[in-house]
């Protein structure tokens, strides 16, 4: 009869080490998902950021393209052109980028949508307004990963350095319809107002510089079809 006694507790304890080497293991699977599911997290919001700078540096590349051709659109395109309008450059040795821009010209229309205030015209400066689609794809291995899309508005100046500024950047994934980021010129300074326009002047010797502004207001249209949100 002993030998049944003792198998009892061991039976018991037998039973004991195998619910809670269970129960460890649930929990060990338990942490093992919760870690994934946080690192692919951390993955997506790496790579997310990575498309967004991606989209960024799709307009810095329209902008160094314009600083070398010293404001001229024309050559600009050109240049553009040549490369397919795209830009590709490697993050690592498994992730790589590539930017496609396409730009829109300030192009009149019968409903302009963009009404701007004091664009320079001096001949040495001429300010005009220029739309940047910039969208950049994450590739990790040849498989696309993440895509963002951003729209840049750039106010150009011929033959003035830097010759271009950027005015506004909207990015296209947002929550809010926003077709455009806004016009280039600025309204005429006043107290609850900013003068954005670009002054022009002629210096002669050590005299005071002359004014010579040469303003034009412009109506012109983006190319989008509605105006959904806060801005037109």
């Amino acid at each position: 009869m002993k030998p049944h006694r003792r198998a009892a507790p061991r039976g018991i304890a037998l039973v004991t080490v195998l619910l809670a080497t269970a129960m460890l293991l649930v929990l060990v699977a338990l942490m093992i998902d919760l870690g994934t599911t946080e690192l692919r997290r951390s993955l997506a919001d790496l790579r997310a950021l990575q498309a967004e700078a991606g989209a960024d540096a799709g307009a810095g590349w329209v902008r160094a393209l314009l600083y070398q051709s010293h404001g001229d659109l024309a050559a600009t395109l050109g240049a553009l052109a040549r490369a397919q309008n795209t830009y590709a450059y490697a993050l690592d040795d498994n992730t790589g980028v590539s930017v496609h821009v396409s730009l829109q010209l300030a192009n009149p229309s019968p409903e302009s949508d963009h009404q701007d205030f004091g664009l320079q015209e001096n001949p040495q400066v001429r300010e005009a307004p220029l739309q940047v689609v910039s969208t950049a794809t994450i590739l990790f291995g040849g498989v696309e990963v993440a895509r963002r899309s951003s729209t840049t508005l750039l106010r150009i100046f011929h033959h003035a350095a830097p010759y271009s500024e950027v005015v506004g950047v909207i990015d296209n994934a947002g929550p809010t319809g926003i077709d455009s980021p806004g016009d280039p010129a600025g309204q005429a300074g006043a107290a609850n107002t900013t003068d954005l326009r670009i002054h022009a002047y002629v210096q002669n010797g050590p005299a005071t510089p002359a004014p010579a502004d040469k303003f034009q207001n412009e109506q012109w249209s983006d190319g989008n079809p509605a105006q959904t949100g806060p801005l037109p």
